[in-house]
């Protein structure tokens, strides 16, 4: 696959990767300290839920900066539009670079797989809920990637293509905050679901429920959607 060789043969990629290993080592190791003076709650609380919190968020950072040029950058060289005049279709092309995309971040948070093997030493056993919180991660990173290669379509600047993709998925995040606030229940329960933030909660608590899958997987196919048009509208 073209798009993963490139990023591999990329510093880029071996940059991310060690900052977020560093900056994720430093936090794990902060709270594993903390938590020796707290007696009152358990590891999932001072460690576990916490360290994966950081992780989503350090991600939302990530995420945009491997998916800035991958439209943009074709377009700015003028390369897209020899892709789509090939035999190749835009949903395969967009499919491409979703996986390749994900496939990094599937490398870059696999480097903190040894967090729950450090705290099994300690003790630790829910292996469950490490499992849940890695599924929401993944799922989460699925839905920044899909929004990002949307943004990527919209401009040559790669820049733009960050701020937009960030923008959208802060947004999407404090529609949490916006459901608290309004009066009204249902509209509170409405806007509360168009979040990303909600239904990783769930997730992160070890509760697997049905419409946070169909959240996730229509999330990813409405941005895929919205991508497909973008890109397609270059034929004509």
């Amino acid at each position: 696959m073209k798009e993963l060789k490139d990023y591999f043969s990329s510093p880029l990629v071996y940059v991310l990767a060690s900052l977020f290993s560093g900056i994720m080592g430093l936090i794990f190791y902060n709270y594993l300290i903390s938590s020796n003076e707290i007696t009152n709650l358990s590891i999932i609380d001072t460690i576990l839920l916490p360290t994966f919190g950081a992780m989503n968020f350090l991600l939302m950072f990530i995420v945009p900066l491997l998916t800035m040029g991958q439209f943009s950058e074709e377009k700015k060289n003028q390369t897209l539009d020899l892709i789509m005049m090939s035999n190749l279709k835009p949903s395969a092309v967009i499919v491409g670079k979703f996986l390749s995309t994900f496939i990094v971040v599937f490398f870059l948070v696999a480097l903190t797989f040894i967090f729950p093997i450090i705290l099994g030493l300690s003790g630790f056993s829910d292996w469950g809920l490490v499992f849940t919180n890695y599924l929401a991660i993944y799922l989460s990173v699925m839905a920044y990637i899909s929004v990002g290669l949307f943004a990527s379509t919209l401009t040559e600047n790669q820049i733009i293509s960050v701020v937009v993709t960030f923008c959208i998925l802060f947004a999407l995040l404090l529609l949490v905050n916006m459901a608290q606030v309004t009066d009204n229940y249902i509209v509170g329960l409405i806007i509360q679901y168009f979040s990303i933030g909600f239904h990783h909660a769930h997730f992160s608590r070890g509760q697997l429920v049905s419409f946070n899958f169909i959240y996730y997987f229509s999330f990813v196919g409405f941005f895929f959607f919205l991508t497909h048009k973008s890109v397609e509208a270059r034929r004509w």
